[in-house]
């Protein structure tokens, strides 16, 4: 699936953008206060590192679920029968699917309700809309609502059990897409 690679590789990107942004927004802020002959003002620096924080959570909670890299308790999975497995975990991904599209639409509204609100703290600095950091719940939420999507399809596809395919013998979490990165 090319459409999916280049997403995930978008999304990494994203994840790096904002890793990196936040990285040195804070050595700015940590120069700023202790280095002497910094005159100028980045009060704004710890604002912009909690947001870009917040991006950060949400792109990499969506790259995660893509990877199959979340935590998953499976002590009771391994007791049930293939059958009873495959129907747990198929209700495991409806309740995710309808969490994810609940977090994508309270973001969607999130970002309709403070869309002309500026942030208080950055308007001195930024003419910034708050609506364009509330949008990593609406973002974040919807990668994650597609992957559980995707994975939701190959579990009804897949017969065996509920686990699917695995060609890196094991290397792949349960309920990942990393087998589509190739």
């Amino acid at each position: 699936m090319k459409i999916q690679k280049i997403a995930v590789g978008l999304i990494r990107f994203c994840c790096v953008a904002c890793f990196l942004a936040l990285t040195l927004t804070m050595v700015l802020m940590i120069a700023s206060r202790n280095v002497p002959f910094i005159q100028f003002d980045v009060m704004w620096t710890d604002e912009i590192g909690r947001y870009l924080m917040v991006y950060l959570v949400f792109l990499g909670s969506g790259l995660a679920m893509i990877e199959g890299k979340h935590m998953r308790v499976e002590f009771i999975l391994d007791k049930l029968s293939p059958g009873a497995r495959r129907v747990a975990e198929l209700f495991n991904d409806v309740c995710t699917i309808i969490f994810c599209a609940i977090m994508t639409v309270g973001g969607l509204i999130l970002v309709k309700s403070t869309g002309t609100q500026a942030v208080a703290t950055l308007r001195k600095y930024f003419e910034m809309p708050m609506a364009w950091w509330n949008s990593a719940v609406m973002v974040g939420g919807f990668i994650m609502l597609a992957a559980a999507c995707l994975i939701f399809v190959r579990r009804l596809r897949n017969q065996d059990g509920g686990k699917p395919d695995d060609p890196d013998g094991g290397a792949q979490e349960p309920g990942g897409l990393a087998g589509e990165r190739g």
